[in-house]
């Protein structure tokens, strides 16, 4: 009997650790909305390209919105990988930047402060255009 005491309070206690340390993933990402954006500015190492059509603005927010919220941190101003696309979201009143990467074989997109989400690798090819 106590032994079944003991055990239901370890599995217990197991269960709410394994919980604790698996942390809550982070909020879905807070974009602007499309008409709100004059442009897209993507930065792919040295080479910026800027997109300023709507129906594009609009496919790339769509695509985005649609990342999945990760457990990981977004605790610096640029991301920790070695290389990553810089997109930059221009309004009249100013910018918002997140940053496009490619982790072990899986691609995410940073909002600095905010979260990392996991996106496709299809709308991850689709920024590393710059034509």
């Amino acid at each position: 009997m106590l032994m079944k005491k003991f055990l239901s309070l370890f599995l217990c206690l197991v269960c709410m650790l394994t919980s604790a340390a698996c942390g809550k993933k982070a909020a879905p990402i807070t974009l602007p909305q499309a008409d709100e954006i004059a442009s897209i500015d993507i930065t792919v190492g040295e080479s910026t390209i800027s997109h300023s059509d709507k129906t594009w603005i609009s496919e790339i927010i769509a695509d985005i919105s649609s990342s999945e919220p990760t457990r990981k941190k977004s605790v610096q101003d640029f991301p920790q990988a070695e290389s990553y696309i810089k997109i930059d979201f221009r309004f009249e009143t100013g910018t918002s930047t997140v940053f496009a990467y490619e982790d072990n074989g899986k691609y995410y997109i940073e909002q600095p402060y905010q979260g990392i989400y996991e996106i496709d690798s299809r709308l991850f090819e689709r920024l590393q255009k710059t034509d």
